[in-house]
Parts: structure tokens; C-alpha cells; sequence
């Protein structure tokens, strides 16, 4: 089964009714994030969920990645870069770090609850050094350099060899 892109997927009325339907949202909103009006993007559980759904349904598959990252994320090396950055919204943001509240994220933060209260649970998350720092390219691209590496789990120790 090949790929297509939303927008293309959507353009026939029925599947866009269809997959709606099946996405629990509203036909309307799969036009605004397959067109971008706005700036509108799926959170990452509804672009998991129209590939899953456009997979089942047919005739082809949309690719998760596209909607979330945006048309350029072609490798995981991009993807991870994508993910990092600060276009992640609060509610990914709480999801990835498993927290179910603002008031937890705001104290894994050291920010002032009202603060993270404030920010749109689908906006984008603001550059603060603390949220820098939390999503900070220390951690996640030295994972997934050695998850990209497909010598990783070869390498041993030279008394083990």
C-alpha cells in the first residue's frame, strides 16, 4: 500500500466524512490541519490515529510523520530534531514527560503554575531556558544517534571479544 498526503486523501468527500468519523473529530478540522490553515497541525495521537484509520480504510495510507512535522521530515534524524524543538505543544509536552497536569509540568519546570495554566494546550510551548533545557539536545539526540546506529548492540568491551 502506497502513502498519500492528507489533502489529497480528503479530497474525496466521502473518505474525508469517513475518516472523521473514524478519528473522532469533525470533517472540517481534517481540511484545517491537511491545509495548514493557520498554522493547524494534529497532535501527534491524531496524526497516530488518521495513519492507523486512512490504512484500514483505504485506498492508501497517510503517513504520520508529514502532518506533525510538516512535508520536510524525511529522516529520523530530522524527526527527532523536529520533536525537540520548542513547536511541541503543552499537551505533547505532558505526554512525552507522562504527567497528567499543568501543575506537574509546572513544578518539573520550576515555573509558576499560572504561567503554564496560561499557555493553549495546543500552542506551542515558549522558549524558556527551562523548557530549553528539559527538551535540550543533551539527552535526546545522543539516544537516538545509538538507535540509529546499527552497530550499537555489536560493540562490546575488548575482554568480552
Amino acid at each position: 500500500m502506497g502513502s498519500m498526503d492528507l489533502l489529497t486523501y480528503i479530497a474525496d468527500m466521502s473518505r474525508r466524512v469517513a475518516l472523521a468519523e473514524a478519528c473522532g473529530t469533525s470533517p472540517e478540522y481534517l481540511w484545517q490541519i491537511a491545509s495548514r490553515w493557520r498554522g493547524k497541525r494534529p497532535s501527534p495521537e491524531l496524526a497516530a490515529t488518521i495513519e492507523r484509520e486512512t490504512e484500514r480504510l483505504g485506498p492508501e495510507r497517510v503517513s504520520k510523520e508529514p502532518l506533525i512535522f510538516g512535508p520536510s521530515a524525511k529522516t529520523d534524524r530530522q524527526a527527532v530534531g523536529a520533536i525537540v524543538d520548542s513547536r511541541m505543544s503543552k499537551r505533547a509536552l505532558r505526554a512525552r514527560l507522562g504527567l497528567s497536569s499543568d501543575a506537574h509540568l509546572a513544578k518539573v519546570l520550576g515555573v509558576p503554575v499560572a504561567d503554564v495554566a496560561a499557555w493553549p494546550d495546543e500552542g506551542a510551548v515558549p522558549e524558556l531556558p527551562q523548557v530549553l533545557k528539559l527538551l535540550g539536545t543533551h539527552e535526546v539526540p545522543a539516544a537516538s544517534d545509538q538507535a540509529l546506529d546499527p552497530d550499537a548492540g555489536r560493540i562490546v568491551g575488548v575482554d568480552a571479544a
